[in-house]
């Protein structure tokens, strides 16, 4: 095909058509413009409303934290007093407890004639004890057994009596020395 029009004519036409791609451009950015303008308020405005959202929810956690303090209060309160009273009750002897533990390591055919047991009994001082036997092996059988726990040390005999002055049917007499360890009363 002949072109025709004038150079002139030719140029406003390019011009025209360069005029309509520049005014689409525009236009494509001013909508993309007014797009991200747009998305820039609408999360500012979420955000905003989550910031007060987040505000009141601290506002009311702090009014329930006041509640608890007087509560955390008396349960700090109370923690220190149990573990002062675990620490009494650590150093606390049991004398029924030592008198069961004892009394287990006893063979049939011995008891007690004189028992002192105080505090002092279970803080490492050596305690007296007048023991009956029916014989001298069962009281030796004694001393064995006290030896072998963990709750005497230092086990003794001071005397030991064959004579038929003791307790009816015990006629040996002991009297022997130890040391309870704290194990005994717990």
């Amino acid at each position: 095909m002949i072109n025709l029009l004038p150079i002139d004519k030719k140029a406003e036409i390019r011009a025209a058509r360069t005029n309509l791609i520049l005014l689409r451009y525009i236009i494509i950015l001013i909508v993309a413009t007014a797009f991200v303008l747009a998305s820039m308020y609408v999360t500012y405005t979420v955000l905003g409303f989550t910031k007060d959202s987040s505000e009141k929810t601290i506002a009311s956690n702090d009014l329930q934290a006041d509640v608890y303090s007087s509560t955390k209060t008396q349960v700090d309160a109370l923690s220190a007093s149990l573990a002062e009273t675990k620490v009494t009750l650590d150093q606390e002897v049991r004398y029924s407890k030592a008198l069961v533990n004892i009394a287990q390591l006893m063979p049939p055919s011995t008891i007690f004639g004189k028992l002192e047991l105080t505090d002092s009994s279970f803080s490492g001082a050596p305690t007296s004890a007048k023991v009956y036997a029916k014989s001298s092996a069962d009281a030796v059988v004694l001393r064995q057994n006290f030896e072998k726990s963990p709750m005497f040390s230092g086990v003794s005999f001071q005397t030991i009596v064959e004579s038929g002055s003791g307790v009816d049917g015990y006629p040996v007499s002991v009297d022997m020395t130890f040391t309870l360890n704290r194990t005994a009363a717990q």
